[in-house]
């Protein structure tokens, strides 16, 4: 043999152990990457279901989403909602925002206006949070008081518990008077007859306001109206000139205990 040939020898042993003992990729599979180094987004708006989930009492005048002008209150152009990515480690670009109303009430079937796609930045950089704009369409134009929805939707979301945002709003200045009596349509959009329990909240407005009934039973799509009255004490004095909205009236409504949906009342403290 020669010395080539021995080198090539003596070295081929190691070269086969070497061989044995590295693990042999399966070429069937994709490289996987260690957990700890995939970071997923995290796209968001207030969403009163996780309010409510946490142990806070939710409002339905959702600060993210814009659709109404006071006062007098009155709809506006064009519906605005806002949402943001709260991670810091992954953008949330392609993110859906599908937008939907109801007509006035709670439980009310849902139609959809839109879906648009925006591109979130990571949390604390500029572009990870995003206004949209919608026109208003002309059935809200002529419904005057209606429920408005937004869902986020991502598929590496992280937190999809934050993603439904909503604003049903409605409201009275004291000028017109400190009492004041609506009617709320509730309805129970699912299969079942189920029990559906309304309170009001927060817990200082709490005792201004009246619903009756308070709680009841519905069969599966039936719909009922609820009376919601608002006594605002004289006591409380007028706001400070320029106030648009002195307080507001949330009214929760839960289906078989879970959460259904609600309505809030905004309030101008004008005389």
């Amino acid at each position: 043999m020669s010395r080539s040939n021995e080198g090539l020898a003596a070295v081929a042993p190691r070269r086969s152990l070497c061989q044995r003992l590295r693990p042999i990729p399966d070429p069937g599979c994709c490289l996987r990457v260690p957990k700890e180094i995939v970071h997923d987004p995290d796209p968001a708006t207030y969403d009163p279901q996780q309010q409510l989930a946490a142990g806070f009492a939710p409002t339905f005048n959702s600060p993210d989403i814009n659709t109404v002008t006071v006062w007098p209150l009155r709809p506006i152009d064009n519906l605005t909602a806002t949402v943001r990515n709260l991670s810091a480690e992954a953008s949330a670009n392609q993110t859906r925002v599908d937008l939907s109303w109801s007509p006035w009430g709670i439980g009310m079937p849902r139609s959809a206006i839109a879906s648009s796609f925006v591109d979130l930045a990571r949390a604390g950089f500029a572009g990870s949070e995003k206004a949209l704009s919608w026109p208003l369409p002309p059935a809200l134009l002529a419904a005057q008081r209606y429920g408005i929805f937004v869902t986020l939707i991502h598929p590496y979301d992280t937190d999809p518990n934050n993603n439904r945002g909503e604003q049903t709003v409605d409201g009275f200045q004291t000028s017109a008077g400190r009492s004041r009596t609506f009617v709320v349509p509730v309805r129970n959009p699912s299969g079942t007859a189920q029990t559906i329990s309304l309170s009001a909240g927060p817990a200082p407005v709490a005792p201004w306001v009246s619903i009756v009934p308070a709680t009841f039973t519905l069969g599966s799509g039936a719909q009922t109206n609820v009376m919601v009255s608002i006594d605002v004490p004289s006591a409380i004095p007028p706001s400070p000139p320029g106030t648009l909205i002195s307080a507001a009236v949330d009214v929760l409504a839960t289906i078989g205990g879970a959460y259904l949906g609600g309505v809030t009342f905004l309030i101008l403290f004008d005389a």
